[in-house]
Protein backbone atom coordinates (compact mmCIF):
# COMPACT_ATOMS: atom_id res chain seq x y z
CA UNK A 1 0.00 0.00 0.00
CA UNK A 2 1.52 3.38 -0.85
CA UNK A 3 2.64 5.49 2.04
CA UNK A 4 0.13 8.37 0.40
CA UNK A 5 -2.82 6.40 0.79
CA UNK A 6 -2.02 5.16 3.93
CA UNK A 7 -1.42 8.60 5.35
CA UNK A 8 -4.88 9.35 4.00
CA UNK A 9 -6.45 6.34 5.82
CA UNK A 10 -4.40 7.15 9.12
CA UNK A 11 -6.14 11.02 8.92
CA UNK A 12 -9.51 9.94 8.17
CA UNK A 13 -9.92 7.29 11.31
CA UNK A 14 -7.58 10.60 13.17
CA UNK A 15 -11.00 12.99 11.82
CA UNK A 16 -13.01 10.14 13.02
CA UNK A 17 -11.87 9.26 16.54
CA UNK A 18 -11.71 13.04 16.98
CA UNK A 19 -15.73 13.32 16.23
CA UNK A 20 -16.52 10.33 18.63
CA UNK A 21 -14.13 12.17 21.25
CA UNK A 22 -15.88 15.59 20.41
CA UNK A 23 -19.50 13.41 20.69
CA UNK A 24 -18.42 11.59 23.99
CA UNK A 25 -17.47 14.92 25.77
CA UNK A 26 -20.88 16.28 24.73
CA UNK A 27 -22.64 13.45 26.48
CA UNK A 28 -20.36 13.22 29.28
CA UNK A 29 -21.42 17.32 29.44
CA UNK A 30 -24.77 16.71 29.62
CA UNK A 31 -24.54 14.02 31.99
CA UNK A 32 -22.60 15.70 34.51
CA UNK A 33 -25.45 18.57 34.11
CA UNK A 34 -28.35 15.86 34.62
CA UNK A 35 -26.33 14.68 38.04
CA UNK A 36 -26.50 18.25 39.46
CA UNK A 37 -30.08 18.47 38.27
CA UNK A 38 -30.83 15.16 40.27
CA UNK A 39 -28.67 16.22 43.28
CA UNK A 40 -30.36 19.71 43.81
CA UNK A 41 -33.95 17.65 43.66
CA UNK A 42 -32.83 14.98 45.83
CA UNK A 43 -31.67 17.85 48.31
CA UNK A 44 -35.11 19.40 48.15
CA UNK A 45 -36.85 16.03 48.56
CA UNK A 46 -34.40 15.36 51.57
CA UNK A 47 -35.95 18.78 53.08
CA UNK A 48 -39.57 18.34 52.42
CA UNK A 49 -39.46 14.56 53.99
CA UNK A 50 -37.67 16.49 56.91
CA UNK A 51 -40.89 18.64 57.44
CA UNK A 52 -43.11 16.08 56.42
CA UNK A 53 -41.39 14.02 59.02
CA UNK A 54 -41.71 16.63 61.88
CA UNK A 55 -45.33 17.59 61.34
CA UNK A 56 -46.33 13.74 61.67
CA UNK A 57 -44.42 13.79 64.91
CA UNK A 58 -46.80 16.78 65.73
CA UNK A 59 -49.66 15.41 64.66
CA UNK A 60 -49.03 12.11 66.27
CA UNK A 61 -48.08 14.15 69.72
CA UNK A 62 -51.73 15.71 69.91
CA UNK A 63 -53.59 12.35 68.93
CA UNK A 64 -51.97 10.71 71.92
CA UNK A 65 -53.22 13.86 74.33
CA UNK A 66 -56.28 13.76 72.54
CA UNK A 67 -56.49 10.07 73.16
CA UNK A 68 -55.77 10.66 76.59
CA UNK A 69 -57.93 13.56 76.73
CA UNK A 70 -61.15 11.02 75.63
CA UNK A 71 -60.07 7.79 77.88
CA UNK A 72 -60.28 10.92 80.78
CA UNK A 73 -63.91 11.36 79.74
CA UNK A 74 -65.02 8.12 79.25
CA UNK A 75 -63.48 7.43 82.80
CA UNK A 76 -65.27 10.33 84.17
CA UNK A 77 -68.71 9.62 82.36
CA UNK A 78 -68.51 6.27 83.78
CA UNK A 79 -67.78 7.59 87.45
CA UNK A 80 -70.95 9.82 86.93
CA UNK A 81 -73.15 7.05 86.29
CA UNK A 82 -72.06 4.80 89.24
Amino acid sequence: MPIIQKNNEIQQEIEKLKKENARLKAALSESEFECQRLVIINSNLETQLNEANRELGKNIQVLQSLKGEIEELVDNLKNTKQ
